[in-house]
């Protein structure tokens, strides 16, 4: 037989184990399996002079510091060799296309640290071998976190070495692994180094980095894998097998070879898909934890920028962080861990939930503490924790005796008009006691607060005080009120409902245009794919089965807003829809309640559209400018926007979904999808007599924002839309009290007078004084002036950038995203 086998190529074998701490096991066995798994390493390292280990993760590194100090030290002399390589630079191997554009700043920011602060140097190169897709981003995200390389193995990629280049212009090489990250035998190793061998006679490579060892539940090099290398170094002396790292590999190639190098600009995504929808109450939660962890590091910067404090917090807030990115883990965010090791991840997101709660209530009380609240009335503190002004309406409840009235002031003392809601509790008080719900337009700064004023008497503006439904019921078999179909519309939009009760109308007043094309469906699909979205012969169809509208009824009424309640039903499953209509505002909010019991079921929001063609979809840091094809679940963060030929469309911002399609000219929006929970379609794998779970299956609560518009949008207005749907405003009814600061209506700590340009982060900074992390949203160059505590910092940014600027005593600097200082060309 002749031998085919590439000649004269190197081969860097990679002894690793790629270790899923959680995955068909919970964090407390992940943590036994690192355990292991690094002895394992350590022993071999002894027995094996020539064999060479990689590892990431700072997590797993700072597990072994904690419960065996020993081993950590016998770590710390093997990288000191350069035997126990350290790679990936971030805390955790997480999901790299759904997590916010922060959350994979701080991966960097708390694992590169760590790197440094315990074996001197960082690392250079990035590793998510298994993650499921890979966002545009990243490219400059791990450039300004010290990471110069990258490798993976989702996509496999017919240019196995390329630079990968992000939207700002920012390159690492890069390596889409030609094999697998694991081999278990001497068959799977010599198949591995086959396909690494060519590969790089493909590519004209001298050579091609292969990974062996046991991986996923750990093991890492065993001595048959150890021992089958010595013998393929024996049987294939055409190749040499050197143990190496990926950093030798990236160092040997030539400046003939990196010139050669393909650059790719690719978003690696359409990768394990049904990721996206699988499991959206713990997507949801994630996004819940992103926001109030932003929110919480906003307030201590607010804090201490009004009372001169110390960021009291701020080493809790890390730990915090930690607790969001061990989570972010891919099988964990992905959706593809068993339900027991999904559930233990939201006890820990409840846990950084409400330890982040506790914080920003201590802020809170501080901040209003230091502010003298004599005036007229009783004050009403506002606080707005993004880097954006707030300008919108707000719902709070305060305590209110049930016989007063009730005036509202605004900042400057001038009565303003408010809305009466229903209370969330369902007891009325009419002796004693009592609640009021108000809604109100309000106006606050960023990362500030506004004080507002409730007076006793009765207002002269007109309050709105609740009225009954017009429409007590507008959908009911055999009857159809002549009142139909119900309108809510203001200057800005008109939506409309049919007679039989579907949303059937989306129309921008301004410029004429109607988004949708024909009414609001709630198709059922009918979905048998696994966890991950792989079909293997299995049915992915629609079911011709569509949630029914079975109610349609006013619920408020008023000059502030209107509120529709629509109510469909197919069988055990319902969803309530609460459309909310706001004075001025140009977009519906939808306020989604949603029981489901499907089995094997998608469910989708499906809106029919004119001429759909281009998405615009929120990203990591970026947005996501294609073509969509129909039928492919895409990824989205907060918003996706899709338009015609013209710019014309509907912009859909959410809270907490992260999936959208194209199906037929319409914008589907998954609701839920209720696949078997860590199910595979290996041979054989189904039996009814086990009993399988079902994700999303019971309650789920979710927003929508639909923007219908009739000439393109802005980056600045799907980012404020985008911000509307967060809801991030805090509000706290105050006592009067004397404050050390005086009397104070308004403040901010931080404002950025560039529109396309978002203060997306304020944070403590890791070694004193303050960041500002700002990102380029249009593609556009810009000078701006960051304004912080009554002094300016005139600052360039490039196209998609992401900017962090650091005050402390030393003052203004530029900084990198480990909070380096960052010498720019």
């Amino acid at each position: 037989m002749e031998n085919t086998m590439p000649q004269g190529k190197k081969l860097y074998m990679i002894g690793n184990s790629h270790i899923d701490p959680v995955w068909f096991w919970d964090w407390e066995e992940g943590l036994q399996e690192v355990k292991s798994t690094f002895k394992s390493a350590l022993d071999r390292m002894r027995e094996y002079p020539d064999m060479t280990f990689t590892a990431t993760s700072s997590a797993f590194l700072e597990w072994i510091e904690k419960i065996l100090p020993e081993m950590f030290e016998e770590i710390r002399q093997r990288v000191a060799e350069g035997r126990f390589q350290l790679t990936g630079g971030w805390f955790i191997e997480p999901d790299c296309i759904l997590p916010c554009g922060e959350a994979f700043v701080r991966q960097g920011l708390y694992g590169q640290r760590y790197f440094r602060q315990k074996f001197g140097k960082a690392c250079r190169t990035g590793s998510n071998v298994d993650s499921f897709g890979h966002t545009f981003t990243l490219p400059q995200i791990l450039k300004k976190s010290g990471m110069e390389e990258y490798v993976f193995m989702r996509p496999r990629l017919d240019t196995p070495v390329f630079c990968w280049e992000s939207p700002d212009g920012s390159r690492v090489n890069a390596v889409s692994l030609p094999s697998e990250y694991t081999t278990w035998f001497y068959e799977s190793t010599r198949e591995a180094v086959e396909m690494a061998a060519e590969a790089a006679q493909k590519a004209n490579l001298h050579g091609m980095p292969c990974c062996f060892g046991v991986g996923n539940h750990g093991g890492g090099p065993t001595k048959k894998n150890i021992e089958s290398i010595h013998q393929l170094q024996k049987e294939i002396p055409e190749l040499k097998l050197e143990f190496s790292g990926y950093g030798s590999f990236f160092d040997s190639l030539t400046e003939e070879e990196k010139a050669a190098l393909p650059v790719r600009r690719d978003f690696f995504n359409k990768i394990n898909t049904g990721c996206y929808s699988m499991d959206g109450r713990f997507k949801r939660k994630n996004r819940q934890t992103e926001i109030r962890l932003l929110s919480a590091e906003a307030m201590l910067v607010l804090e201490k920028a009004l009372t001169g404090s110390a960021h009291a917090g701020s080493e809790e807030m890390r730990e915090l962080w930690k607790l969001l990115l061990f989570n972010q883990f891919h099988d964990t965010l992905g959706g593809t861990a068993t339900k027991k090791a999904r559930d233990e991840a939201i006890h820990q997101l409840d846990e950084a939930l409400s330890r982040c709660k506790k914080l920003t209530a201590r802020s809170i009380q501080n901040i209003a503490n230091h502010v003298d609240t004599h005036g007229e009335g009783f004050p009403l503190f506002l606080f707005n924790p993004s880097g954006e002004a707030f300008s919108g309406y707000l719902e709070t409840e305060i305590n209110w005796f049930c016989k007063d009235g009730l005036i509202l002031l605004d900042e400057e003392g001038k009565e303003i008009p408010y809305q009466r809601g229903y209370t969330d509790a369902k007891v009325r008080n009419y002796n004693l006691g009592g609640r009021r719900k108000i809604i109100f337009h309000a106006e606050i700064p960023a990362c500030g607060f506004a004080i507002y004023r409730t007076v006793i008497g009765e207002p002269s503006l007109a309050c709105d005080i609740r009225r009954e439904p017009e429409f007590p019921l507008a959908v009911n078999p055999g009857y159809r009120p002549e009142d139909t179909p119900y309108v809510l519309e203001n200057d800005c939009i008109r939506v409309q409902f049919n007679e039989e009760g579907a949303l059937c109308s989306l129309f921008d007043k301004a410029t004429g245009y109607e988004a949708l094309s024909a009414p609001v469906q709630y198709p059922v699909w009918l979905d048998e794919r696994d966890s991950w979205g792989g079909m293997q012969e299995r049915r992915y169809e629609d079911s011709g089965l569509r949630l029914k509208p079975e109610k349609l009824e006013t619920v408020e009424s008023g000059s502030l807003r209107k509120v529709v309640r629509a109510v469909y039903r197919l069988g055990g499953s319902r969803l309530e829809q609460r459309f909310i209509l706001y004075a001025g505002a140009s977009h519906v909010e939808v306020q989604n309640r949603l029981l489901w019991d499907g089995e094997w079921k998608m469910l989708r929001m499906s809106l029919p559209l004119h001429d759909p063609k281009n998405a615009a979809a929120e990203c990591a840091y970026g947005t996501y400018f294609h073509q969509p094809e129909p039928g492919v679940e895409y990824s989205m963060h907060r918003f996706v926007d899709m338009t015609d030929g013209e710019g014309r469309g509907l912009c859909a911002a959410n809270d907490g979904k992260y999936t959208y399609v194209l199906e037929k000219g319409c914008l589907e929006l998954p609701l839920a999808r209720s696949a078997i929970f860590a199910q595979g379609n290996g041979k054989n794998w189904y039996n009814p007599v086990e009993g399988y779970e079902y994700a999303d299956q019971g309650v789920q609560e979710f927003t929508f924002l639909l923007r219908p518009h009739g000439e393109t949008l802005s980056q600045e207005n799907r980012h404020q839309l985008a911000q509307q749907a967060e809801k991030r405003c805090l509000l706290l009814s105050d006592c009067i009290h004397k404050g050390a600061g005086g009397t104070i209506n308004r403040y901010s700590a931080v404002s950025v007078d560039c529109s396309h340009v978002c203060l997306s982060a304020v944070k403590p900074g890791e070694e004193g004084g303050t960041v500002y992390r700002l990102v380029e949203t249009a593609g556009q160059a810009e000078t701006g002036v960051l304004r912080a505590q009554e002094e300016e910092f005139t600052f360039s940014i490039g196209p998609w950038e992401i900017l962090s600027v650091l005050r402390n005593e030393k003052g203004w600097q530029i900084v990198n995203l480990l909070e380096d200082e960052e010498i720019r060309k």
